[in-house]
């Protein structure tokens, strides 16, 4: 996982909770003197342990604290390459354009970053079809994620998860009903 999910969950914990959170997190999840660097690679386990106690600590179950922070990660990342989600002019175009812009995009700034693959599909004015396939499983996240995108935007949107990994498919089949343009 690269630091830059890493430093997102960093200042989540640090605006909610305070610094000694995020060191206890720390201290309990990461090697000692570990400081995540954007650009770096880290083990998943590291996010999955710091992700699982912000659930405990908060009594929230780990999909729940995964959406929330997906709607976190939106905005964080925003911050950190605005140029990003300038480049559309509309939700559904940002949500269309995940994997053949934002992607490709972000493998050009970071080396090998494992990215989840997303398929996203038009089904109308309002209702796109989306396929999410990651060996992480990070499903909830992506749906936080996309809670975020809405809210730049200034939209409402409903999602349903129609098939789930963690249910044993092959991949997510998520349905993202959005307010329409016309609409």
């Amino acid at each position: 996982m690269k630091g830059i999910i890493f430093r997102g969950l960093e200042a989540l914990v640090i605006e909610k909770c305070g610094m000694a959170a995020w060191d206890d997190l720390l201290e309990k999840n990461a090697p000692d003197g570990r400081v995540y660097i954007s650009a770096q690679s880290y083990p998943d386990e590291e996010i999955i342990g710091l992700a699982q106690d912000v659930a405990t600590a908060l009594s929230m179950t780990m999909p729940e604290v995964l959406k929330a922070f997906g709607e976190y990660l939106f905005g964080h990342l925003n911050r950190s390459h605005p140029t990003v989600a300038k480049g559309f002019n509309s939700f559904a175009e940002l949500i269309m354009g995940i994997d053949k812009v934002i992607h490709v995009e972000v493998a050009k700034l970071y080396h090998e970053p494992n990215l989840p693959e997303i398929e996203s599909k038009l089904i109308e004015d309002g209702f796109i079809l989306m396929h999410y396939r990651s060996k992480r499983q990070l499903c909830m996240c992506a749906e936080g994620l996309i809670y975020g995108a809405a809210s730049h935007y200034g939209i409402d949107v409903s999602l349903n998860h129609v098939e789930c990994m963690h249910d044993g498919f092959d991949k997510c089949v998520i349905e993202v009903k959005y307010e329409a343009l016309n609409g």
